[in-house]
Parts: structure tokens; C-alpha cells; sequence
């Protein structure tokens, strides 16, 4: 594992002691270094380290695999002979054509469709005249209705008028009558009773009753006649004006029925003027489809389409962007130590003198259980590359830093013993390094820790930079 920090300088002095040491004691024995040192020379030497300051980051270690940030797949649902289509592994721009087929077919569709559209237009200008006729039919039979209602109306006012004249002018006649008979009876009387009547006379009188009532019989069959004359009239009137009430209620009711008519007309013909509308959209878009556009700048990932062969709805082409990201497992004991914008570093094998990094993008919440084993997916966006190319597919190592402690004194771990419950390092102390006696040459010093990684580990308190410790034993 490589992890970025301030370079450690590791300072191996080989200094050539003529002691005799035995019995080194070391952190798990809990004594002190150096005790029981014999004074038989045997020149081995000393590793040391001298404190510095620098990071030490904490990590989590994990695989995983460079994947795109977008992997898309679209099918083809036309057919066609297929004139242009990219291969696996190329290159494209966000726009270019991934895949072109002949689209012939289609633009016949779409003509025969387009002239539908137009006799569905036709078919509604129709509808809308033969409904403003309807109207216009209506409009008139409301007139008529009204001019042939207000002439039956006039004619039976007439009839009427007709009959009450007749009648008048029968009473009067037969009053006339009635009264020309009566004078002559009167007159007959008088001459009666008059002793000078002449029988002539009498004869007389006897002859302009007979008249008188003649013409009173003749009045009465003239007004009898007159009478039922005019109520005839006036009842053929009224039939007239019945007859021409229904034939104008029929009318009318036609007219409606031809305005309802048309306007159903108008409905349907508007429905169907949509359907060939969107049939006419549709077959637009689906011109559309005989070329697929490439969404973003990417790569092919897999393809169905070979130039020249013939689609047939059913072929596919995946393609991925140019933005990697790397996808791995961590497992349950571990993703508690993790969160989103964690700091992580990466190797490859295909780079091995780089090391890449980047941060957690996201964290999937849904375990994955493998066996026995339970993990959790993470997502990481590489945020430096470098001038290095990244393929889909690539192995990574990954360490994912859930601490660190930046710019502090840090010594190898194993510099480090423990004794009584307290750590503590050899410091080599300065103007007192002895090659008689080693003992007087080192100073155990108790230390604070912090933090770890795998080699180094942070010094809180007990040492100053520039200190020299001992990380070897004897």
C-alpha cells in the first residue's frame, strides 16, 4: 500500500559496537532494552529512526473494479438494412451517430399516413359546412313555421269574422222576413174588419201573406244555409291551422335533427383529425428512431449492429461515458468507519508507479451477502489521474482513510514497546553515546500515542523532532 505523506527518512546508522550483548529484552517480555548486556564484542550495529514530522492516515483496504458513471443500452424498434453503426470500443461525441438504418420504410409510412392527415382536414371543413347548412336549413324552417303559422292564424281569424257576418246578416234577413209577414197579417186583419173590403182586396191581402211568407221561409233556408256555409269555413280553418302546426313542428324537429346531425359530424371527424394527428406525430418520431444519438462523449460498451445486415426490432448497443469511478465492497465490520467524501487513495496494476486518488461518492445502504460474508457496495470518483489513461475494467486497490493526523511527530511502530500498561521508546542520547557501555549510550522515555497506520505511529507527547530512537534490538 502507498499513501501520501511527508517522506520518512528511515536512518540506518551502522555503528560498530565492541560489546558483548546478550539477553535484549523486547516489549513482550515488559523490561527495559539493553539489560544484561555482556561486554564480549560482537560488533552487530543499530537501527535507528530520527523523529520527524509528517501525516499518518488510518485506512480501510479493499478491491474493486473501474467502472463508468453511465452505462446505457437502447434497442432498435425498427428494421432495416443497417448503413452506419460504431463498434465495440469506439470512440463518439455526444450527438454522433451510433447507429444509422435505412429508413425507407419509414418516409413510405409517413406519406401514406400524411395523406390521411389531409382527407381527415377535408372531412372536417365537410362536417363544419354541412353544419352551418343545417343552421342556416333550421333558420328558414323557423321563419316559414312562424309566416305559415301567422297565415293559418289570419285564415281562421277570417273564417271567424266570416261566420259572424253570415249569421248577422241571416238574423237580420229572417227579422226582415218575420217582420214583412207580420204587416201583412196585421193588414189582413184590418181589411177584415172592415165592412168596405172588397173581396178583391181581401184576395190582395190573402196574396202578400202567402209572399210574406214565402220570403220567410226562403230567409230562414238562406240563413240556415249561410250559417253552416260559414262555420264550415271556419272549421276547415281550424283544421288548416292544426295541419300547419304539425307540419311545422315537423319541420322544425327535422331541422334539429339535421343540426345534431352535423354537429356529431363535426365530432367525429374532429376525432378522427386528432388519431391521424398523432398517427402523423408518431410516425415522425419513429423517422427518429432509424438513428441513435449518442447521449454523452463515450465509448461502446457492446453492439448488436454490423453495417450492411438487416435490424430486425430486436438489437441492442450499450455504451459508457468518459467519467470512471471505481466500484467496491466494504465489509459490515468495517462501514462504520466510512462516510460519504472520505479521502481515498488508489493503485492499479496497470499503473503501478501512480498513485490516484479520489473520494467516496456514495454509499449504498442495501447489504450484499455473499455466502456468509455481508458488505456494502461503495461508489468512488477519481479526482486525480494524472496524464494516465483509465480503462473500463481495470483493478484497483483501494484504501479509504477514516483518520489522520496531518504535520505531527510520528516514529515506527515497532520502536515502540509496552510496559506496566505505558509506552515507551529507546532515545539515543546526544553527547553521551558510549561504545563501552551501551546502557549509558540510550534513554528509555515514556511517550503519548495517537493514531496508526501500518508502519508509523503518532506521537503526541514524550519526544521533539529530531530525536533519535532505536528500532532494532540486539
Amino acid at each position: 500500500m502507498v499513501i501520501k505523506r511527508l517522506k520518512i527518512a528511515c536512518i540506518s546508522i551502522f555503528t560498530v559496537i565492541i560489546f558483548l550483548i546478550l539477553l535484549a529484552s523486547t516489549s513482550c517480555m515488559k523490561t527495559g532494552p539493553f539489560t544484561g548486556v555482556s561486554n564480549e564484542i560482537t560488533g552487530q550495529s543499530i537501527e535507528t529512526f530520527e523523529v520527524k514530522k509528517g501525516d499518518i492516515y488510518q485506512t480501510v483496504s479493499t478491491t474493486g473494479l473501474v467502472e463508468s458513471e453511465f452505462l446505457n443500452t437502447y434497442k432498435m424498434q425498427v428494421s432495416g438494412k443497417i448503413l452506419s453503426a460504431l463498434e465495440k470500443g469506439d470512440y463518439f461525441k455526444e450527438g454522433d451517430a451510433l447507429v444509422e438504418i435505412d429508413n425507407s420504410d419509414g418516409l413510405s409510412q409517413l406519406e401514406q399516413i400524411e395523406k390521411n392527415l389531409k382527407l381527415s382536414e377535408i372531412s372536417l371543413k365537410t362536417s363544419k359546412l354541412n353544419y352551418q347548412a343545417a343552421l342556416d336549413s333550421n333558420h328558414i324552417a323557423i321563419q316559414m313555421a312562424e309566416l305559415n303559422t301567422e297565415k293559418a292564424e289570419e285564415a281562421t281569424e277570417s273564417a271567424l269574422k266570416s261566420m259572424e257576418i253570415a249569421s248577422e246578416n241571416a238574423s237580420l234577413s229572417l227579422k226582415s222576413a218575420e217582420r214583412a209577414l207580420e204587416e201583412a197579417e196585421e193588414m189582413m186583419d184590418l181589411a177584415e174588419e172592415n165592412p168596405g173590403t172588397t173581396d178583391i182586396q181581401i184576395e190582395q191581402y190573402e196574396s202578400n201573406i202567402k209572399s210574406a211568407e214565402e220570403k220567410l221561409k226562403s230567409a230562414e233556408i238562406s240563413a240556415d244555409s249561410s250559417k253552416s256555409q260559414s262555420e264550415s269555413s271556419y272549421s276547415q280553418s281550424l283544421i288548416s291551422q292544426s295541419t300547419n302546426y304539425w307540419s311545422n313542428l315537423s319541420s322544425l324537429q327535422s331541422a334539429a335533427r339535421q343540426i345534431e346531425s352535423a354537429k356529431n359530424n363535426i365530432e367525429q371527424a374532429e376525432i378522427q383529425l386528432g388519431l391521424a394527428n398523432m398517427e402523423y406525430e408518431s410516425a415522425k418520431e419513429s423517422l427518429e428512431n432509424y438513428i441513435l444519438y449518442a447521449p454523452y462523449d463515450g465509448m461502446v460498451f457492446s453492439t448488436d449492429f454490423k453495417v450492411n445486415d438487416k435490424n430486425s426490432e430486436g438489437g441492442t448497443v450499450s455504451v459508457i461515458n468518459n467519467i470512471f469511478l471505481i466500484r467496491t465492497t466494504i465489509s459490515e465490520s468495517e462501514i462504520s468507519k466510512i462516510s460519504e467524501n472520505s479521502e481515498v487513495y488508489i493503485t492499479m496494476d496497470a499503473y503501478p508507479d501512480y498513485e490516484f486518488s479520489g473520494k467516496v461518492q456514495k454509499i449504498i445502504p442495501i447489504a450484499v451477502e455473499d455466502g456468509n460474508i455481508v458488505s456494502f457496495e461503495i461508489i468512488i470518483n477519481l479526482t486525480d489521474t494524472g496524464d494516465n489513461k483509465i480503462y473500463y475494467g481495470l483493478s484497483a486497490d483501494v484504501d479509504i482513510v477514516t483518520a489522520k493526523a496531518e504535520n505531527v511527530l510520528y516514529v515506527p511502530i515497532r520502536a515502540v514497546y509496552i510496559e506496566n500498561g505505558k509506552k515507551y521508546v529507546d532515545v539515543m542520547v546526544s553527547g553521551q553515546r558510549n561504545a563501552d557501555n551501551i546502557e549509558n549510550s540510550i534513554r528509555k522515555t515514556e511517550i503519548t500515542t495517537g493514531i496508526n497506520d501500518y508502519q508509523y505511529i503518532e506521537v503526541v507527547s514524550g519526544l521533539k523532532e529530531g530525536d533519535i530512537v532505536i528500532t532494532s534490538r540486539i
